[in-house]
């Protein structure tokens, strides 16, 4: 193997992954006094544990009762803006981990929301609105793209191959795609290694994303860190070195990733990652643009579009 220079390697000190930091402690209230200060501990709670039901959880009676403590700025309303805390997140996810309770990582992989045929009547700006705060109150890094941008015929089943495409041209991780139910919606979550399906109203893409991509990362990140190297064919140019980077970092369980090394099929890269080697091999299962070759216990993988 041969080491690559230097000039490579500063290459990554400044790329950007699409994964987004969510705001958690900016929340625009309607109440009025001490009750303005429980709303918002409650938005919080919810963004920063990634569950919409932990709002309303009896192990976080005490972080609301004592909301107020944790306020930092309170802005009155202005010219019909309602009132808006800015709250100590530091705070409260330290309190919250003194509960004994998990919190969701604050870089958090963002999803690419397409519709490809909306129920009848349905209102684009009204839909628009209801998508983007759910999504504010969820805490998931959502962008908007319609149907043409993203490449997608409107009226058509979406491929899973056609919705991560879209999704890495909208530099995002994922992609949600949403459709007619007949008067209701269906919306499909495709992520790499499946695509989940989630019934109701225009929320539920939003509430269902954001329940399983949580979910996913607090799992990935509840194992012990490790080191691993891997080796990745077909990484030939400074822009597939760095493109690879991104996809590993961009990954809720693997927390640094490293080129150490080039050879004449591709390159080497040292990961930090949850759960060590098979900690590895369970979150590039769910890259499709990395295909492993080879048996289980195999290091290669294979880079591609």
């Amino acid at each position: 193997m041969a080491t690559l220079a230097v000039a490579s390697c500063a290459l990554f000190a400044g790329l950007a992954t699409a994964t987004q930091t969510v705001v958690i402690g900016e929340v625009e209230v309607q109440s009025t006094g001490d009750a303005a200060y429980v709303e918002a501990m409650r938005a919080a709670i919810v963004r920063t544990t990634g569950r919409r039901s932990a709002a309303a959880d009896p192990a976080f009676a005490t972080l609301i009762q004592d909301a107020r403590r944790y306020v930092q700025i309170f802005r009155p309303p202005t010219g019909g803006n309602p009132a808006r805390i800015t709250l100590d997140v530091v705070a409260i996810e330290r309190a919250i981990a003194a509960l004994g309770q998990t919190t969701w990582s604050r870089e958090r992989p963002v999803v690419l929301g397409v519709i490809t045929a909306a129920p009848e009547g349905a209102d684009p700006g009204t839909v628009r609105a209801q998508l983007e705060r759910a999504a504010i109150e969820r805490g998931l890094p959502l962008r908007l793209s319609s149907a043409a941008a993203a490449g997608v015929t409107p009226g058509t089943v979406v491929t899973p191959e056609a919705a991560l495409l879209a999704a890495r041209r909208a530099g995002a991780d994922v992609a949600l795609v949403g459709a007619a139910d007949g008067a209701e919606w269906q919306w499909t979550l495709f992520d790499g290694a499946s695509a989940t399906v989630f019934y109701g109203d225009v929320a539920a893409g939003v509430e269902g994303a954001a329940d399983t991509l949580a979910l996913g990362s607090l799992a990935a990140v509840a194992q012990p860190l490790g080191e691993a190297e891997f080796h990745v064919r077909g990484v030939r140019s400074l822009k597939d070195y760095a493109d690879v980077q991104k996809l590993l970092v961009a990954m809720p369980a693997i927390k640094s990733a490293d080129l150490v090394a080039t050879d004449a099929e591709g390159a080497w890269f040292r990961v930090e990652v949850s759960g060590g080697a098979a900690g590895l091999a369970e979150a590039l299962a769910t890259q499709p643009r990395l295909k492993r070759e080879g048996g289980s216990n195999s290091r290669d993988y294979r880079y591609g579009p």
